[in-house]
């Protein structure tokens, strides 16, 4: 009698599974959409991996690129149209939480979530979101080292970092640290708009910088153009924390795998789906990274980079 009792439990389940599985799920971006698609698609293409044997929920994709402030109208109309839980992209996050969302939000930031107020601790979130957090403090000093390869003898480095990322202030003491143990001077500018970027970038240059570092951030990815121009005359190297900058005109990035990223967000999304609460889901730091070197913007500017470092690389662009 009992196993006739749990089959005909699963049985009256199992209808009630399959739909909440086959409801849409959201995905706010402040973004604009080109600037997230790879994001996007790496992202839905995890989700049937993610939803092994269940129907694959759609993905509502909403931006508020013009006005981030409009967030709080795309998360209603996302649960409005009846969405199961929202994907927070980046700069999105900390906006969308504080819409206060009645569905939970799984979330793919590249700020501290901890001092952007989006949870308690990585360990137990303590609220209604989830997620994964890009930050890798701990690379700092590779990167710094990765100056001293590419120019030997550099002994002075610019840092250009976003005043409004979540967690810049540890990514900077890091690099602070890791530069007074190599004997380098470092110099940090945090801007915001191009202007300040473009301006930050000439004082470090006039001021005999060799090597200029960029902490990654969806914000400074907009400055790439503007601060690789300047570099480029002055055969200073631009080095960052994503491939992407690398692809834009960095010299050398060595950072989180974002692709990797995003398809576990899929399994967030998936486990979250399923039941998992996100107060007690822990946030996820990155595992595994890349090293990704633009070698045509190093030839352009006469800079030849070491074949112990070619060799090291993930990805050259010739």
């Amino acid at each position: 009698m009992r196993r006739r009792t749990l089959l005909a439990s699963a049985l009256i389940a199992a209808p009630a599974l399959v739909r909440a599985a086959a409801r849409p799920i959201g995905w706010v971006s402040v973004e604009q959409p080109a600037a997230s698609a790879e994001f996007l698609a790496v992202f839905k293409s995890a989700l049937p991996t993610a939803f092994p044997g269940a129907a694959v929920p759609a993905v509502l994709d909403r931006y508020a690129e013009t006005n981030p402030a409009t967030v709080a109208e795309r998360v209603k109309e996302l649960q409005a149209a009846g969405v199961s839980l929202i994907v927070a992209q980046g700069g999105a996050t900390p906006l969308v939480i504080r819409a206060k969302p009645t569905v939970p939000v799984v979330f793919a930031f590249s700020g501290d979530p901890v001092v952007a107020g989006v949870i308690d601790s990585l360990a137990r979130p303590g609220g209604n979101a989830t997620g994964m957090s890009f930050m890798s403090i701990e690379l700092n000093p590779k990167r710094i080292g990765l100056a001293r390869e590419l120019v030997p003898g550099c002994s002075k480095v610019a840092l250009l970092s976003n005043r409004r990322h979540p967690g810049e202030e540890k990514e900077i003491a890091a690099c602070q640290q890791a530069v007074r143990e190599l004997g380098i001077e470092l110099s940090d500018y945090r801007v915001e708009t191009d202007a300040e970027a473009l301006a930050a970038t000439n004082e470090a240059l006039g001021k005999g910088a060799q090597a200029m570092l960029m902490l990654s951030s969806a914000g400074m990815m907009r400055h790439i153009a503007g601060v690789s121009a300047a570099c480029n005359p002055r055969k200073v190297p631009l080095i960052c924390g994503w491939s992407m900058f690398a692809r834009q005109g960095a010299v050398l990035s060595y950072g989180p795998k974002l692709d990797d990223c995003f398809r576990r967000v899929a399994w967030y999304v998936a486990r979250v789906n399923g039941g998992a609460s996100p107060a007690t889901l822990p946030v996820e730091l990155p595992t595994s990274f890349e090293l990704v070197i633009n070698k045509r913007a190093a030839a352009s500017m006469g800079l030849n980079v070491p074949p112990t470092l070619l060799a090291q690389a993930d990805e050259v662009f010739e």
